[in-house]
């Protein structure tokens, strides 16, 4: 399975000729679709443009028309003009040659005055596990953990917390964008040293960059 790194918190899954895209939002941009294909699948964690962004649905959606768009209540009720089938925690389903399994279902709170959000994260396989916009430790011993690292609702202790949980091989840092150079690096170091502690290590991908795993 290959897990390429997109901007934010856009991940593509390729396994068995076909791909599984996770959160093409509005920080992300698409790589060549016929580069990439077929998508059988594409996973919105949640609602937030950052991590669904209506342009990108059409896009993919008029590449691959045959493709399943899966996320929570708000993200079909937010994205007009593409099919959304809705998911929740303690969902699985098979799309392809993908197993997924979703979890959690709130988002990570930003403030009293903000309502929680739906969010749902996935597991891929039982190899890749992106939490969508939570730090919950809702599965552990995956091989691959995508963290995020950044955001107006992240504790970078409560991340720590997360990667010492779910002890994956392989912590991938995503939902950079809201961090300066600085800022990444600092998570790296703290993120990093908190999955070498746990047996694991830090994989900073580049955009385009990828895991065989």
């Amino acid at each position: 399975m290959r897990i390429t790194k997109r901007e934010h918190s856009c991940l593509i899954v390729q396994s068995d000729g076909a791909a599984l895209v996770i959160d093409p939002g509005s920080f992300s941009t698409l790589p060549d679709l016929a580069g990439i294909g077929p998508v059988v699948a594409v996973v919105l964690t949640h609602a937030h443009a950052d991590h669904a962004h209506p342009e990108h649905m059409t896009a993919l959606h008029e590449a691959y028309p045959d493709a399943v768009f899966l996320g929570p209540p708000a993200v079909a009720a937010a994205i007009a003009g593409t099919p959304v089938q809705v998911v929740q925690a303690g969902q699985s389903l098979r799309v392809g040659p993908f197993d997924l399994t979703f979890h959690g279902g709130v988002h990570a709170r930003i403030h009293s005055s903000i309502p929680a959000a739906d969010n749902v994260g996935v597991s891929v396989n039982d190899v890749l596990y992106h939490p969508g916009d939570s730090v919950e430790p809702a599965v552990t011993g995956v091989p691959v953990l995508a963290a995020p690292i950044s955001g107006p609702w992240l504790k970078t202790g409560e991340v720590m917390d997360l990667v010492a949980a779910v002890a994956a091989a392989h912590v991938v840092p995503i939902h950079e964008s809201h961090a300066s150079a600085v800022g990444q690096q600092l998570a790296g170091r703290l993120v990093g040293g908190a999955a070498e502690a746990a047996g694991g290590r830090y994989d900073a991908l580049a955009v385009g960059e990828f895991l065989e795993v």
